[in-house]
């Protein structure tokens, strides 16, 4: 990564990410395929969930609620600092109660049979070509081994070739076509890795 890549800040789930994890999974999915509010809700609430937020680091710090996805990707690609939303916040722009924008996230589930299931892989489009995604599945990975879990499954999208390729490029194999999982015309690829 060059000096201005930005640098990514990996943290657990918290009830108040929410409303911001659903708008990001919106955001990255097409309908139809990116999870209702209650869907998402019950995916990260479940008894053996696991949700990694990713957040931009101090140096790329921005409340992107408010703000334009174009100024956000000028100021991104410029390499300078998002400005900070101040709409409705009390006290100074600036203060220390400010929260980086959340660049994407993952959830998991550990399945009793003692293997992993990666649910969703969100990164915001700002965020993608550095690295995130990598990153997060490699938070999955570091997790699902310490609690002795053998495998990792998940579904993608048959007709998304640029996801298909980056997980086939972290050892996922295609193990079998799942026909109309997502909708009645778009099937899914199930695939496995081993840990």
């Amino acid at each position: 990564m060059t000096s201005s890549s930005p640098i990514f800040n990996l943290r657990n789930y918290q009830k108040r990410d929410f409303e911001r994890l659903f708008k990001l999974d919106g955001l990255c999915f097409e309908p139809g395929i990116a999870y209702s509010r209650a869907e998402l809700s019950s995916f990260i609430e479940r008894r053996q969930a696991t949700t990694v937020v990713a957040e931009w680091s101090a140096a790329e710090r921005s409340d992107a609620e408010g703000i334009p996805v174009e100024e956000i990707a000028a100021n991104i690609g410029a390499g300078r600092k998002a400005a900070a939303a101040s709409s409705g916040a009390s006290g100074s722009s600036q203060s220390s109660s400010t929260r980086p924008a959340i660049a994407g996230f993952v959830t998991f589930h550990l399945e009793r049979q003692g293997y992993g299931h990666v649910i969703t892989l969100d990164v915001h489009p700002e965020a993608r070509r550095y690295g995130l995604g990598t990153l997060l599945m490699n938070a999955v990975f570091e997790r699902l081994r310490k609690v002795g879990a053998f495998m990792v499954v998940l579904e993608v999208a048959a007709n998304n070739h640029a996801a298909l390729a980056f997980y086939e490029k972290l050892g996922f194999a295609r193990v079998r076509v799942l026909e109309g999982y997502y909708t009645r015309n778009v099937d899914a690829i199930f695939m496995t890795r081993r840990l």
